[in-house]
């Protein structure tokens, strides 16, 4: 083969790798807002949902369980706009969102969460979860329990230690917000920070699969959402790690260099 058509080969071959893995990884890229949901919430058939998500409450009756854009009345808001979660009479609010594919080693969740009032045993959070819809990781508040953020892993359940996460209930009415961030590591464990500082539990290991979706419910946090029961998430984050990029970014630099010393 001649070649000027070896290496024009080359090139098309080597391009078509580059962007199926630009592909692969943009897939993964999602940044998702109560704001950037809105218009497709007020044009749905049912005039109740988000794009991208779906909805898993346990109770067919409106007045129970469901989900709604709205103000927090915190930073949480964007654009003034939240996705607001509504719970009582022993029911679960709850949404799914399915990323692009599974998390790889280094890529991050990050979600805002701003909590209301929340009833004894009432719960609220979100868990990470495998395309069939097995928890690997939950986090969470239990209305009326010691007053500090849950992990429940492949450890089982723990107090959140490190970052101060502590508050009284009857304080809170989505006066505060915090932002969670995950990490997936190598091997099963993982990193989690809340308002920017991590937490220091020992031992953070996930139930075995992989992560390709994000859950958050309010479990019966109790009724009357005008007196700040309803509960609110923002901001939800897929990242791959920078090294992927970088590593495309050279290999581009790589096959410009090598079509260069051949003149082509």
């Amino acid at each position: 083969m001649h070649l000027s058509k070896f290496l024009m080969i080359s090139r098309i071959t080597s391009f078509n790798i580059v962007s199926l893995a630009l592909v692969s990884i943009s897939s993964l890229l999602i940044a998702s807002t109560a704001q950037s949901q809105i218009s497709a919430f007020n044009v749905n058939a049912d005039a109740d949902g988000f794009t991208g998500w779906t909805e898993q409450n346990t109770s067919g009756t409106a007045s129970q369980n469901g989900r709604f854009i709205g103000s927090s009345g915190t930073g949480l808001d964007v654009n003034g706009d939240a996705w607001g979660l509504y719970a009582n009479s022993n029911q679960t609010a709850a949404n799914v969102y399915t990323f692009g594919g599974s998390l790889g080693v280094g890529e991050t969740v990050s979600i805002d969460i701003s909590l209301g009032f929340i009833d004894t045993g009432g719960t609220v959070g979100f868990g990470l979860q495998n395309s069939s819809g097995t928890n690997r990781l939950e986090t969470y508040y239990i209305g009326g329990s010691t007053d500090s953020w849950k992990i429940n892993d492949a450890g089982g359940q723990e107090d959140i230690t490190g970052p101060s996460t502590s508050f009284v209930n009857s304080s809170w009415s989505n006066n505060n917000f915090l932002e969670f961030q995950f990490t997936q590591l190598a091997s099963n464990e993982y990193a989690l920070s809340i308002g920017g500082s991590a937490i220091t539990n020992s031992n953070l290991t996930l139930a075995a699969s992989d992560i390709s979706q994000i859950r958050i419910f309010n479990f019966n946090a109790g009724s009357n959402g005008v007196g700040g029961h309803d509960q609110y998430f923002n901001s939800l984050e897929v990242v791959p790690e920078p090294s992927s990029f970088a590593l495309i970014a050279g290999f581009l630099g790589f096959i410009y260099i090598a079509v260069r010393r051949r003149g082509v």
